[in-house]
């Protein structure tokens, strides 16, 4: 029978990974995807705008410089070119379309011969299109000129070679690529680190392995609220929204890499850690305010008990505190708390909620086999926390204020 569970242990484990590697995995990608396309867009509205800039600021510049000798524009145009890098070709070109000025000296004096811009609808006096001319396909901003007294006497090109645009998406694309597989394989590394302490932790494992269930329940919490946040980004980039779907993006990230890092920073148990990040997870769902008290820490050294004894009770304890709050919808603000604290040999786990409390009259009866206020079938996590805690030479204690809140307390010693 033992070999049954342990094989059934195995194959969970091994589901949990799957479930966890595809999850990660597709949420790398798919945000990686909307990351360079929404780069891509903003790159390619900079790029608009840059062009525009540019045309003002040399057809600026050609006002104070028309009046010079061929020879001496011709070697001022050129150092502004040098000094534009969003820039591949400035052309100007007069009433004639014959080219005052062209990047490729070769193509001065000559006849232009392409697109002559209408600025009727242009009331800045400049736009840009996609056009095609001797050096190939091109983006290019068009801008009015006019001479001292007000007259139109031509117009500049300002132009972007659409190879060097397809460079800047083909460079965009290869960063995004690179880090997309570097997450995933750090991702990868990770889920196998957790794999393999998980399963060391399943096989040392012989009572009624509750951990397993939280750790799923966990991994649910976790896929529902991504679910959520791949429905906002979703939604931001279909109606347009690519800042704002940047900005979410970032915001979540950050405040995501805050929790875990916290949790982590406190917690060296990786499994107790995960339960927790988990949990935090739930309790949002929950629309319950989950704090980790300042001060917890969880410390290997200081105390050798089972993973999966404090996923079980832990657990357990939140579990049954988030049922609590719920039963309760005349609170707004719910807040569920937990503290962890250790030190040499010794081992405290305070959870307190903001549920309905529970009655005098029954407190004695919360711990036994069966016993429960949620109808037949149930009243066995906290009878099963407390055969568990009592296994490991604890104890548990319960205070309580009805329409106030519930504080469970657990100490533990090795």
């Amino acid at each position: 029978m033992k070999k049954k569970n342990l094989g059934n242990l195995n194959s969970i484990r091994k589901a949990i990974q799957r479930t966890q590697l595809i999850l990660i995995i597709s949420i790398t990608i798919f945000l990686s995807i909307g990351g360079f396309f929404i780069n891509l867009n903003i790159n390619n509205k900079t790029l608009n705008q840059n062009l525009q800039n540019t045309a003002e600021l040399i057809t600026r510049l050609y006002s104070f410089s028309r009046d010079f000798s061929q020879e001496d524009l011709c070697d001022y145009m050129d150092k502004v070119v040098q000094n534009l890098s969003d820039v591949d070709i400035i052309s100007i070109i007069g009433l004639d379309s014959i080219r005052k000025y062209h990047t490729h000296h070769n193509l001065i004096n000559t006849k232009y011969q392409g697109t002559i811009p209408d600025f009727k609808n242009h009331q800045n006096n400049y736009y840009t299109e996609s056009n095609i001319g001797p050096s190939g396909p091109q983006l290019r901003t068009y801008a009015a000129v006019y001479d001292s007294q007000g007259n139109y006497s031509g117009f500049i090109m300002i132009i972007r070679l659409k190879t060097s645009i397809s460079a800047i998406t083909t460079h965009i694309l290869i960063l995004f690529l690179i880090v997309t597989l570097s997450a995933i394989i750090i991702e990868i590394a990770i889920s196998g680190f957790f794999s393999r302490k998980i399963k060391k932790e399943f096989l040392a494992f012989t009572e009624d392995f509750e951990g397993t269930k939280f750790l799923v329940d966990s991994m649910r919490a976790n896929n529902h609220d991504f679910t959520n946040k791949l429905h906002v980004i979703l939604g931001l980039i279909q109606i347009g929204q690519y800042d704002k779907a940047v900005s979410y993006i970032q915001n979540i990230s950050i405040i995501q890499r805050e929790t875990i890092s916290k949790v982590m920073n406190s917690i060296e148990n990786p499994s107790f850690a995960a339960l927790i990040v988990g949990k935090i997870a739930r309790s949002s769902e929950c629309n319950v305010k989950f704090i980790l008290n300042e001060g917890s820490c969880l410390k290997n050294e200081d105390i050798s008990i089972p993973s999966e004894a404090l996923v079980t009770i832990t657990g357990n304890l939140i579990d049954n505190a988030l049922d609590s709050m719920n039963k309760d919808t005349s609170k707004n603000e719910k807040e569920l708390s937990l503290g962890i604290y250790t030190r040499p040999g010794e081992l405290l786990i305070i959870v307190k909620d903001t549920g309905t409390g529970i009655p005098e009259e029954i407190k004695d009866k919360i711990f036994e086999n069966g016993f429960s206020t949620k109808g037949p079938g149930r009243g066995i996590g906290l009878y099963h926390t407390k055969q568990l805690v009592s296994s490991l030479g604890g104890t548990i204690t319960v205070e309580s204020q009805v329409g106030t809140g519930t504080c469970f307390m657990v100490n533990l010693c090795s």
